[in-house]
């Protein structure tokens, strides 16, 4: 599980959903939470607390990307490989680390290595939030 810790910068509601808006080693990241805002005390703007997501949820590109509705993109690069025969494990540094599971034959066909420059990628319903303790 990736986990991050970020600043709170904004969010809005309608009704038990939850668009919130964050910062994290100068990356924006948008998550979509489905409570209620009274269920998440330290949910208040200007607080820290932790993003969470799977590194099966970490879509992984290489070069211009153009226009996409997903905003959660993570620039960095990547700085250890664990290849197996189904799935490789990504080590991505943008500041911080963050890691992504995808398959080898995805790995192979983008032609990634330990420092190609990457962006990580993840849908804004597949990010958790959590208390930082």
């Amino acid at each position: 599980m990736n986990q991050l810790e970020a600043k709170v910068l904004h969010y809005r509601t309608s009704g038990q959903i939850i668009l919130c808006e964050f910062e994290t080693f100068g990356s924006e990241v948008t998550a979509v939470i489905l409570d209620s805002p009274g269920e998440l005390a330290y949910l208040k703007e200007g607080n820290s607390l932790n993003i969470l997501f799977k590194e099966t949820e970490v879509i992984i590109a290489t070069g211009e990307i153009g226009q996409l509705s997903l905003n959660n993109r993570f620039s960095g690069r990547i700085t250890s490989m664990e290849k197996g025969e189904i799935f490789t494990s990504l080590s991505i540094d943008f500041g911080t680390g963050i890691t992504s599971v995808i398959t080898t034959k995805s790995v192979n066909r983008l032609g990634l290595a330990v420092g190609t420059e990457v962006t990580a990628l993840v849908k804004a319903n597949e990010i958790a939030i959590g208390r930082r303790d």
